[in-house]
């Protein structure tokens, strides 16, 4: 059996589009999963970990952290970053938590990629920053070393702005950031900013922390075509795939030494649709052959094959549900479960290894889960 970790939101959020949301979920849920039937079984919940949106182990998966995505958090503006001891038989154990000093964090993980975590990220989403946390020898959270802040920019008529300041006089010319993730691979964290509509690559040093020369001072770049919203990423060696959540895009990027060009933009969604959707998860298959992407109001998963050129749609499966916020491979890359945070259920999709396609197995009760961890 393989443990499958769900995060949901249990408390109020304010939503991208100012709205606040209630969730009803269990926090987090550990799963047992049998990747030969393709069966799930719950078998614990987490309620005390508040809208855990996003979880992410240590390299040797002996820790887990999740963001508390809120704007308040025990009388301290921002919301928080919970760590949890990962037992022998899968159940967690509370660590600490510790604020990140950024309203609504989004998005958490480890530094360096291999042993031992030694410094944990968060996207801090409605805070429109980055937080860098270091870590005690057991794993539990230490200080906030570092809070790199984005702030507003303005931009001269080009395209549909992507988040407007509404404190602005002239609307279209002011841009609010919004951290939305915060990525460690090759030895740089990669930060995605859907307000700003840029890309961010930060050097880490050995341990995994930010380098001392220029910290808080990205090393690469790249600004995104206006009113693109990138919100997630996937990598395969040179290649970067970013979800575009308010464009209905995916961006694919190649990376040469400390350049970034962009090479395509195709659309999530199939010709001639015309639905209220935004992107949301991305995942690229262990062997680098099959892209998935999920749209959230089209209620599909995505399916592109990965070419020389870019990548190309095959499929667009029904999620089985509403509001797909998240998905996941399994760990065989047999199954795909999804999230569906809207109408209260987790599915189980069959993929075919060879062409990549996906086939509806199953459906499980899950309220408001948005985020799945193997």
């Amino acid at each position: 059996m393989e443990q499958l970790y769900a995060g949901s939101y249990n408390a109020p959020v304010l939503t991208g589009d100012g709205t606040v949301y209630q969730g009803n979920g269990k926090g987090i849920t550990r799963y047992e999963f049998d990747e030969e039937t393709g069966k799930l079984f719950e078998k614990e919940s987490i309620p005390e970990a508040p809208n855990a949106s996003w979880l992410a182990f240590s390299p040797d998966r002996k820790r887990l952290y999740a963001v508390n995505e809120l704007d308040n958090h025990e009388g301290t503006k921002g919301g928080a970053v919970s760590a949890y001891l990962v037992q022998e038989d899968g159940c967690l154990r509370f660590m600490n938590r510790l604020p990140v000093m950024g309203a609504a964090p989004c998005h958490v993980d480890c530094a360096p990629e291999h042993g031992q975590a030694r410094h944990v990220y968060t996207a801090n989403y409605n805070g429109g920053s980055l937080s860098a946390f270091s870590l005690k020898e057991d794993g539990s959270l230490k200080a906030l070393d570092c809070l790199v802040q984005h702030e507003p920019c303005f931009w001269e008529n080009e395209g549909q702005a992507s988040v407007l300041d509404p404190a602005s006089v002239d609307k279209g010319k002011k841009k609010l950031p919004h951290v939305h993730s915060s990525s460690v691979f090759d030895g740089f964290l990669w930060i995605t900013d859907l307000g700003l509509d840029i890309l961010e690559a930060y050097r880490l040093d050995i341990t995994g922390g930010l380098e001392t020369e220029g910290k808080g001072a990205p090393c690469m770049q790249l600004k995104l075509p206006n009113g693109c919203g990138p919100r997630s990423l996937a990598f395969w060696k040179n290649r970067i795939f970013v979800s575009c959540e308010l464009s209905n895009e995916v961006a694919v990027l190649e990376r040469k030494g400390d350049s970034l060009t962009l090479i395509q933009r195709i659309s999530s969604l199939p010709e001639g649709t015309d639905v209220d959707n935004h992107v949301g998860g991305i995942q690229i298959s262990e062997d680098g052959r099959y892209l998935y992407v999920g749209n959230r109001g089209h209620d599909s998963i995505a399916v592109f094959s990965v070419k020389k050129e870019g990548i190309v749609p095959e499929q667009w499966a029904p999620s089985g549900g509403r509001n797909p916020r998240g998905f996941s491979l399994s760990p065989s890359g047999k199954w795909l479960l999804a999230a569906n945070q809207d109408s209260g259920n987790l599915t189980v999709m069959k993929r075919d290894e060879e062409t990549g396609l996906l086939h509806s197995a199953g459906c499980y009760e899950a309220q408001a889960v948005v985020c799945l961890l193997f």
